[in-house]
């Protein structure tokens, strides 16, 4: 997102968000309107000359007409124009060249040599009313003042591949010198490949204070240490390049989506130019009478914008590059909230206001067979939410760095996701920037268990950036396989009626278990992994349960049965519990780490319930023995009264 002043231009300065219908990712441009015209005085110049360009608008006169310079063969709607101005009048002249450019807004920094066309579009939106109107300028670009970097090292088949998701709020124009802002943030954090939504002129004035490679292709920019050997663009969402890390081909994807329909305003209670047949207020930015909490209705508001639909296409995009043979690596400004980050657990927190939002962007890529970096490095949500919107920044009031100024909107909305390849690892990822955020109109200091990697040089965003760490391997990464899930008891046998403890490994991370005993299925409990995917619980036998050979079965909530054998021995006469393990801690009742009540939801007695009987075993080993001593001690006196 971008300040709350200035929606519109933000949506016209990245162009990709320019006012139209999200209907538009198969796109073919309309007829020219009738009337409609463009020529320019001269088909070459050098590259230290202008151009006149003499337009009419013909009966499509609007005060948001525009004049877009594109390079050869772009179709607007596409890719976004190199240089593009307003002209509000039904005809006139505006003069351009590549080192005049004062009265356009620049989306690159630099324009030499090359074959461009030149369009007349309808009314801010991508509607040809005149042109392609071809222009080549002539003579040799600007050579670059820092030399090229080189590729980090490969050390016995390995690379490091750092990867940095970093809006750059208006192309770093916010405050001065703000491409040698983001160059030196870059070069404290070490990124190999910076994705820069919101781009303006920043990635070509960074990769040349950096010696880096860079491409324009979309609102997002990329830059990169390692050489770029391709380039293309999905949608007109998603700028593609693929890169040469020391010989393995890698694919990166750097996408801002749009930022209206911003759906995840209306639980806060705020519209988020929600455009369409939806109720009043919400296509404002303006607070509601009361916070939306209807999901069926926030899904399908938010399906309008058109972001899960470019995740698909992204989606399709990237199986045939794995098919290729290439990792794949997407990054950037989403405007929308992780499936991962609005779960049961999180429902009371940020002003989520009890809801649990399956967002359709992110789960797609999830579907689609991708991995988050920071969940994958970070699962808990809550004590890791990975905030990146919004940002502090001390050199704004915060009524620049919100939008919703009397409810706590945080959220992850900038990422970094990468394919599963043996070639790949994921060693660590961080939230990158200053250590407070905006909550309510004013700064909070971030108090989670979240990292945050503030660099020294001046902060130039509302956004966070997020940072992943990565390996590529020539020869396979060695990643630990996932781990098989076991189970292991803390007896093999027990008493009917007794408890046993049960542990295991090998699960996910947070999972629900189901623990049964079988062969007919009882169910006896349930039981939640932490992090590592490991748990450890005690279970009841029920005293009714038949004497014999039978199975302990721990079932998890994808269906995976994990199983132990268990000898259940009757009751002793006289019934009570004897417990089946006490290994626990002296003074816990052997209840190990289950959490207080623990199997209460299935209808089945807490496993931590206190024993109500006594163990007689002791007793009559302790009787019997007595017994055999008193025997002996009476024959030895009928011994000693017959030798008298």
């Amino acid at each position: 997102m971008a300040s709350a002043s200035l929606p519109a231009r933000r949506a016209l300065i990245s162009l990709v968000g320019a006012g139209v219908a999200l209907t538009a990712f198969l796109y073919v441009p309309p007829a020219h309107a009738a009337g409609g015209s463009l020529s320019l005085d001269a088909t070459t110049i050098a590259a230290d000359k202008t151009v006149e360009i003499t337009f009419d608008a013909g009966e499509a006169v609007h005060e948001r007409n525009w004049i877009g310079i594109y390079r050869d063969g772009v179709i607007p709607g596409g890719p976004s124009s190199l240089d593009w101005r307003y002209v509000p009048e039904p005809s006139g002249q505006v003069s351009w060249g590549p080192s005049a450019r004062d009265g356009w807004t620049q989306n690159t920094a630099t324009m030499g040599a090359g074959d461009y066309d030149v369009y007349l579009l309808e009314d801010d939106g991508y509607g040809v009313l005149a042109g392609p109107v071809d222009l080549t300028v002539t003579g040799e670009p600007t050579e670059p003042t820092t030399p090229p970097a080189d590729p980090k090292p490969e050390v016995d088949g390995v690379s490091e591949l750092d990867v940095l998701a970093f809006n750059v709020w208006h192309g770093g124009t916010q405050i001065p010198n703000g491409a040698q802002e983001i160059a030196d943030i870059i070069r404290e954090t070490d990124a190999d490949v910076t994705f820069m939504p919101e781009v303006g002129q920043a990635p070509a004035q960074v990769a040349e204070l950096l010696g880096y490679e860079h491409l324009i292709a979309t609102d997002t920019g990329v830059v990169s240490r390692y050489p770029i050997i391709s380039s293309d663009t999905i949608d007109r969402w998603w700028t593609k390049a693929v890169i040469d890390v020391n010989g393995t081909e890698v694919v990166v994807y750097g996408g801002h989506l749009e930022y209206r329909w911003y759906t995840t305003y209306l639980p806060r209670g705020y519209g988020g130019e929600i455009r369409g047949d939806w109720p009043a207020g919400w296509g404002t930015w303006n607070k509601l009478d009361a916070p939306v909490t209807d999901v069926e209705q926030i899904l399908a508001a938010n399906l309008q914008s058109g972001r899960p639909a470019t995740a698909a296409d992204l989606v399709e995009d990237i199986a045939a590059e794995r098919a290729a043979g290439r990792i794949a690596i997407v990054g950037g400004d989403f405007n929308e909230p992780s499936a991962q980050d609005w779960t049961a657990a999180t429902a009371g927190l940020q002003d989520h206001n009890g809801v649990v939002i399956p967002w359709q962007t992110t789960q797609t890529l999830l579907d689609g067979g991708l991995v988050d970096a920071y969940r994958e490095v970070h699962p808990d949500p809550v004590a890791n939410p990975g905030i990146t919107w919004p940002s502090d920044n001390e050199r704004f009031p915060t009524s620049s760095l919100t939008w919703a100024p009397e409810a706590d909107e945080r959220d992850r909305i900038d990422y970094i996701f990468a394919t599963p390849d043996e070639r790949l690892a994921i060693d660590d990822a961080a939230v990158v920037g200053p250590q407070s955020s905006i909550v309510r109109d004013e700064r909070v200091d971030d108090d989670s268990a979240d990292e945050i990697l503030t660099p020294d040089a001046v902060w130039p965003s509302d956004h966070k950036a997020v940072l992943a760490e990565f390996r590529v391997c020539d020869e396979g990464c060695g990643t630990t396989e996932p781990a098989t899930p076991a189970i292991e008891l803390g007896a093999r046998s027990v008493v009917a009626g007794a408890t046993v403890a049960v542990s295991g490994s090998g699960f996910g991370p947070e999972a629900e278990l189901r623990v049964e005993l079988h062969s007919t299925p009882v169910v006896l409990g349930t039981a939640t992994t932490d992090e590592a995917g490991a748990f450890r619980s005690t279970m009841t036998i029920p005293a009714d349960t038949a004497p014999g050979e039978h199975s302990l079965v721990v079932i998890g909530a994808d269906g995976t049965e994990v199983s132990a054998a268990l000898t259940v021995t009757a009751a002793p006469d006289g019934g009570g519990e004897t417990p089946g393990d006490w290994s626990g801690t002296p003074g816990e009742g052997g209840s190990g780490d289950a959490d207080p009540g623990a199997g209460s939801d299935t209808g089945s007695e807490p496993s931590s319930l206190a024993s109500t009987g006594a163990n007689v075993l002791p007793f009559a080993i302790g009787g019997a023995v007595l017994l055999g001593l008193g025997v002996v001690l009476m024959l030895a006196r009928r011994r000693r009264n017959q030798a008298g």
